[in-house]
């Protein structure tokens, strides 16, 4: 079948102007996550006042992501996938666990025990669980004292800090 020019042209200005469908709260197709957390699930990290040292290099006021390298000793900022600034790790602690493991009830047998986990994985089929997403934080404080800034960086049942100082 031979395509006319004007017919290609026609179908890429029509595509290329309309409209998109919007998509509402995070919500898309089926082959997607149904909800809006991402894939790559790092700490935001918001910044009120710009940290900047004598010479004029630092953070500016805004929004950033924080994670922890991959042998624990520097905590990352970064904005876009830039590194904007490594922090190294000061104190790290360990909380209690939150939840406690959950096993089969004596009286349920196996086969139900099953049935009811795999309910469960339907459940949550198009979309992440919201029961085992690990929630992330990352807060910063100003000590006056001693001139500087303590990043406070929580995953799980650890907690990480680390010291900025200008």
């Amino acid at each position: 079948m031979i395509l006319d020019n004007n017919l290609l042209a026609y179908e890429y200005y029509k595509n290329q102007y309309t409209f998109k469908p919007v998509e509402i709260s995070g919500a898309r197709d089926e082959n997607t996550d149904k909800y809006a957390f991402g894939k790559n699930k790092y700490a935001v990290l918001v910044l009120e006042e710009d940290i900047i040292n004598s010479e004029g290099y630092g953070l500016k006021k805004g929004f950033y992501n924080v994670k922890t390298d991959e042998y624990m000793d520097f905590l990352i900022i970064f904005q876009s996938g830039k590194i904007k600034a490594k922090i190294p790790i000061t104190e790290t602690k360990v909380l209690e666990a939150i939840e406690p493991v959950q096993f089969k009830p004596k009286k349920m047998s196996q086969r139900k025990y099953l049935k009811e986990k795999q309910k469960e994985y339907r459940k949550y089929l198009n979309g992440e669980n919201p029961e085992n997403i690990e929630i992330k934080t990352a807060q910063i404080q100003r000590l006056d004292e001693e001139n500087s800034y303590i990043l406070i960086y929580n995953t799980g049942n650890l907690e990480i800090s680390g010291i900025i100082r200008f």
